[in-house]
């Protein structure tokens, strides 16, 4: 009998999982249905796949033997998906790009110049601090600051992100100390939690603060933003996104070793799919043309001068 892979799916999703309910959750499919294609799959094969033990599904010899048989299937499946799309002679469909909050804020102001560059390419965005798995397409192209370590993925550098010290123009008005070195000391601060200290200008921040706690404490970058715009207190923020904001004042210059050098990272299997490389081609564009502004050039307009 031919083996159906979509139970081989079912299959390797318990085997990872350890139980019929998880890889259901993880297949986006009922915990019945899982488990009547796990029954099918043994059948075919005359063989039971796993000692349903109080601690989880664990593999039998059977099992064992056929893990890494249904890896490589899974492995062709996916290389076959990638490069389906490449078949397609014309600059269409969905290209779904994953992306950081930060450089979320930089991309969504600009879609509209996306659109209009590419009107036949539906543009999914998703909004993660975790690194999408190109392999198996749950994005078709990722931004992030860190470099890819896993075979088959090609990167390019996009840009420095610079950042500086904002503050509300009423927070500032109200707070004499905002515009000098005592900020540190006399001001209230939001920053991000202790999870997120890698965060850009947050360990920079915990310097200069010393004992002194942050006030406000968050995992977002556009939530501080908000947090800053709103009069709770000063703040390390991207420059590109707050020297575009009215609300918000510069207080320092752009803060020396404080950079987000970001990257595109694609699939080598995926860079020739027509819509995806058209993506690709406008975000370089995009980002060299932003260039002066992302790194923390001049902002615009006195009120955003620096203090």
């Amino acid at each position: 009998m031919a083996l159906n892979w979509d139970d081989l799916r079912v299959f390797l999703a318990v085997a990872r999982e350890g139980s019929l309910s998880a890889a259901a959750r993880r297949l986006k499919v009922t915990q019945p249905t899982a488990g009547r294609r796990l029954r099918a799959l043994e059948d075919s094969l005359s063989a039971r796949l796993f000692d349903r033990l109080p601690q989880g599904f664990v593999p039998t010899p059977a099992g064992a033997s056929l893990l890494p048989l249904a890896e490589e299937m899974e492995r062709s499946a996916e290389a076959v998906e990638r490069r389906q799309a490449s078949i397609a002679d014309r600059v269409k469909g969905t290209v779904r790009v994953s992306i950081g909050e930060v450089m979320a804020q930089f991309l969504t102001a600009r879609l509209p110049e996306l659109r209009a560059r590419l009107p036949e390419i539906e543009i999914e965005i998703s909004v993660s601090h975790l690194l999408a798995n190109l392999s198996r397409r749950e994005a078709d192209l990722v931004i992030r600051e860190c470099l890819p370590e896993s075979p088959g993925l090609i990167a390019r550098r996009l840009g420095e992100i610079g950042f500086a010290v904002y503050g509300s123009r009423d927070y500032v008005a109200g707070s004499p100390a905002a515009r000098g070195e005592a900020r540190y000391r006399d001001c209230v601060w939001a920053g991000f939690d202790e999870e997120h200290n890698y965060f850009p200008g947050q360990r920079w921040l915990l310097e200069r603060l010393g004992d002194k706690a942050l006030s406000v404490r968050v995992n977002d970058a556009m939530v501080l933003h908000e947090a800053v715009r709103s009069g709770v207190g000063l703040g390390v923020l991207a420059c590109f996104a707050a020297d575009a904001d009215p609300d918000l004042i510069r207080l320092t210059p752009t803060i020396p070793g404080v950079t987000s050098v970001q990257h595109l990272i694609v699939h080598r299997d995926l860079r020739r799919v027509l819509g995806v490389r058209a993506v690709m081609d406008a975000l370089v564009a995009l980002f060299e043309r932003e260039a002066v502004d992302l790194a923390g050039g001049a902002p615009v307009g006195d009120v955003r001068r620096t203090a």
